[in-house]
């Protein structure tokens, strides 16, 4: 199945997680690739494990909560691959902890980089996307958004990616740019590897109707999908995958705080 021949692709937060799998997933269909990163080097050793060529897929380093940073950078992609087709907007960070654990300074850095950027993204590609006659855009949100989890920062943040989604879906809808967001669950990511590591995985196993966390190349299918044409007549919707974890009422409830309280995880 080669659904991105010829596309052309961003993705952000590219050096990790879901974006580096969605990165190798779109490679394998036939895309060109810019990733984008505040971790240059990583989206570079990304890019060349990818493609050891460097012909299809190339690592960019910038803050996307920077408006003009994102400006800059999806300016050089844009010129390098000769165009933007496709983007898909993962970069993000987690802060955990109850709402009085969650400091000034941490709630603007998770909204800053969790909703904003996906903002500056999508206004800074629009005009790439409408040059090329057409496009795709897919953010990145979570479950969070939607029940509610994790901590009030996260939880909000990715509750405005989703609500980000259908107002650009409308507005771009013009210009033919689809505009999606899939809703991952417990997803088994570097973002979370050190409460696996202490034992949330096997905690939530039996709280997850398919019992295990996702992996990373599972939702990287769902950006897949969502960012190709085989979705061609499906704009602003948030497409949800946790193996069912949202579809069961408060299955052994545990207080966000108590079961993930006192960790910090980065990815972006």
């Amino acid at each position: 199945m080669m659904r991105y021949t010829d596309k052309r692709v961003v993705v952000t937060g590219g050096a990790s997680g879901i974006g580096l799998a969605t990165a190798r997933r779109l490679f394998a269909e036939g895309a060109t690739l810019a990733l984008v990163d505040l971790d240059i080097d990583g989206a570079r050793r990304g890019a060349g494990a990818i493609d050891a060529s460097g012909v299809r897929v190339a690592g960019y380093g910038a803050n996307v909560a920077d408006s003009a940073a994102v400006t800059n950078v999806l300016r050089s992609a844009e010129e390098w691959m000769g165009g933007i087709d496709v983007v898909v907007n993962s970069a993000g960070i987690i802060a955990r902890g109850a709402i009085g654990e969650t400091s000034d300074e941490a709630w603007r850095r998770v909204v800053d980089i969790d909703l904003s950027s996906m903002f500056y993204v999508a206004r800074a590609v629009a005009p790439a996307m409408r040059r090329a006659g057409r496009g795709a855009i897919v953010n990145v949100a979570s479950v969070a958004g939607s029940v509610g989890a994790v901590n009030a920062a996260y939880a909000a943040a990715k509750g405005g990616v989703i609500a980000l989604t259908r107002q650009l879906a409308n507005e771009l809808s013009t210009d033919s740019i689809r505009v999606n967001s899939v809703s991952p669950g417990f997803t088994a990511t570097p973002l979370n590897q050190e409460l696996r590591a202490a034992g949330s995985e096997a905690a939530w196993a039996n709280r997850i109707p398919l019992g295990r966390f996702g992996l990373a190349e599972e939702i990287a299918a769902v950006c897949a999908f969502l960012g190709s044409d085989d979705a061609s007549y499906i704009t602003g919707i948030d497409l949800v995958a946790d193996g069912g974890l949202s579809a069961v009422a408060r299955p052994d409830y545990i207080p966000a705080g108590a079961a993930m309280g006192g960790y910090q995880g980065v990815r972006q």
